[in-house]
């Protein structure tokens, strides 16, 4: 009796014990879902499904006209990031980098101009399931390229009137767009504009006080980002740019037309007094019957780059051979001051006039001497003031940029 009386509720616990495992089981094959943090929930009231991750890609599927030089951006929602592979009608695949949670990449390179690009990714939810997106675009094929040249030499330095300068093979119809893809960086930082000339050149300089440039020592950067830009009908930018300089000591000359002398300055102290003789002053006629100036220009030039020689003719003013004011000869030691044609130079057939009378086309005269230690000691983006005569030196006039107000030189900017 006692055995069977013990055996009978043995039985009794194994069959509840039975009942609760089939009951967990039942739970297990009809809820296979999970919560996040993997415990099972349905049979118990828990958890619900998770949903899929989504995946979005930029440009969407179909686009045409994209900008090569924007990126590609793929991304998850509700997941992470498994797999993205971007392709270029050659196979090839375009590099990107997939952010630290997972849940975004982008391209890191520039696409290409006229070409069609796929791209597939696939993202995982919480439980390991994928969702897997395509997308095709193409991007724009330009009626036209520009190619900005930067016109300051990498690693040259400069004098404290030096322009940072950019020049575009094509007319820009947008320039807006064209300027907000050029910057300039500076150490110490400066505040500054940029000015545009014409349709295809713009220069920037610092914002400084009356009288004052480029603080001597400044590390200049300046950088065309144009690629994947468009400026306009059809015009798109061709390729980047960069460029890197230094503004050297300052040097300003200082020339009077009254004293006929010329004043070299360093970093505020005279260091050389050079006699002159400058424009004979008037006007004559060019062969269209246009006035051309006799005088040296009043104004603040910039040196813009010197020549041991200099081969210097009238008939590039427009000047006939038979006209009694007309000339042909070679110069040396010349610096260029303005884009028409004003330098220093080396002028000995009148060297005894110099500090006494005026007697050039508009040039300003010196000894051999003078002329040499100018073309040894002056670079370009030196600075050379004229003072005293009528004729005025203008911001196209070569680098005349220094001529304008600061509220002047900001209405050249197409930003402002």
């Amino acid at each position: 009796m006692p055995r069977h009386s013990w055996r009978g509720p043995g039985k009794v616990i194994a069959a509840v014990l039975a009942g609760g495992l089939a009951v967990s089981v039942l739970a297990g094959c009809n809820g296979d879902d999970k919560s996040a943090n993997g415990k099972i929930g349905a049979g118990v009231g828990g958890g619900k499904p998770v949903p899929a991750a989504k995946v979005s890609i930029t440009p969407t599927t179909g686009t045409s006209k994209v900008s090569p030089g924007k990126p590609v951006v793929v991304k998850a929602s509700g997941g992470t990031l498994s797999e993205v592979t971007v392709t270029n009608p050659a196979g090839k695949h375009v590099d990107g980098a997939l952010s630290a949670d997972k849940k975004t990449w982008t391209s890191s390179e520039d696409l290409g101009y006229s070409k069609t690009y796929t791209v597939s990714a696939t993202a995982v939810n919480a439980d390991g399931k994928k969702t897997a997106e395509k997308s095709s675009f193409s991007t724009v094929q330009p009626g036209n390229f520009t190619l900005p040249y930067l016109q300051n030499t990498n690693g040259r330095t400069y004098g404290v009137g030096e322009p940072v300068m950019v020049h575009f093979d094509e007319p820009i119809p947008d320039k807006a767009a064209a300027e907000k893809s050029l910057t300039v960086t500076t150490s110490p930082s400066l505040e500054g504009s940029w000015h545009w000339l014409n349709d295809q050149d713009v220069h920037w300089r610092p914002k400084t006080d009356s009288g004052k440039y480029w603080p001597a020592g400044t590390k200049v950067t300046v950088a065309a980002n144009v690629y994947g830009v468009s400026m306009g009908k059809g015009l798109w930018g061709q390729a980047d740019r960069k460029t890197s300089f230094t503004i050297g000591d300052e040097i300003v000359a200082k020339a009077s037309n009254k004293s006929l002398h010329m004043k070299i300055y360093k970093n505020g102290k005279m260091i050389k007094d050079m006699p002159f003789s400058g424009g004979k002053g008037g006007y004559i006629q060019d062969k269209y019957g246009n006035n051309v100036s006799l005088w040296t220009p009043s104004g603040t030039m910039v040196v813009m780059d010197q020549e041991r020689k200099v081969h210097m003719t009238s008939s590039s003013w427009g000047i006939a051979k038979d006209n009694p004011q007309s000339y042909d000869l070679v110069v040396d030691w010349g610096t260029r001051l303005t884009g028409d044609g004003i330098y220093l130079h080396a002028a000995p057939w009148n060297v005894y006039l110099h500090g006494k009378q005026n007697d050039s086309h508009g040039c300003i005269n010196l000894s051999n001497a003078d002329a040499k230690w100018a073309y040894d000691n002056l670079k370009p983006g030196d600075i050379v003031i004229m003072s005293g005569t009528p004729d005025k030196v203008t911001v196209d006039r070569g680098y005349g940029d220094w001529n304008l107000s600061w509220d002047q030189w900001v209405k050249g900017s197409a930003l402002h």
